[in-house]
């Protein structure tokens, strides 16, 4: 997958514009501890989150499940709590969803991806994918992944959604977010403003 340079104002959702400015305000001296994640409940809805801990195994990175919010709950049977994102995500999704976690520890940056795929009768359904790096001595510890679906809404919708995604996705969009480009949007003034 090929990451271009991006800012907040590629972020389509409000709630994850929000989640990420949130992370670039507490990212402007470096990595953020994760101890540092405590976003105000209107920032973001937790049931739409998704936390891994950032392991190396051989020289490999494992990413580990330690939460998974209710409407993830309800697109998965299994559960993830101590999985693997390899073990969770489908093997014809994993290129796509594992080298973004990967750049996001390599990068230390933001990393926000769209996935495309479409339902019967050709319906277009899009995972929107928020990537935030959380670590300590500039080495990224965990991952929290905001993880939202366009295109279906009902808790069946979402299992079908993954069945569609499983069959066939397109990557649409790939970016990295720097914390420091938030400081120049004007975008991330008016989340602040609105106070999301």
């Amino acid at each position: 997958m090929k990451f271009e340079n991006g800012t907040i104002d590629d972020i389509r959702s409000s709630s994850q514009r929000g989640l990420a400015a949130f992370w670039a305000r507490l990212a402007k001296n470096g990595l953020p501890s994760f101890d540092q994640f405590s976003p105000g409940p209107g920032v973001h809805d937790p049931k739409q989150l998704a936390v891994w801990k950032v392991e190396v195994n051989d020289s490999h990175l494992v990413f580990r499940a330690l939460y998974r919010g209710s409407l993830l709950d309800e697109a998965f049977n299994e559960g993830w709590t101590g999985k693997t994102l390899a073990e969770v995500t489908p093997p014809s999704l994993q290129p796509l969803i594992i080298s973004a976690s990967d750049h996001c520890v390599s990068t230390g940056c933001a990393i926000y991806t769209i996935l495309g795929t479409s339902a019967g009768a050709g319906s277009p359904i899009e995972l929107e994918r928020l990537l935030l790096p959380f670590g300590e001595n500039g080495r990224v510890q965990v991952i929290v992944a905001s993880l939202q679906l366009i295109g279906r809404s009902t808790a069946v919708g979402r299992r079908k959604a993954v069945l569609d995604f499983k069959a066939q996705s397109d990557s649409l969009l790939a970016m990295r977010i720097s914390a420091a480009s938030f400081q120049e949007s004007p975008r991330l003034a008016e989340t602040e403003l609105a106070g999301e």
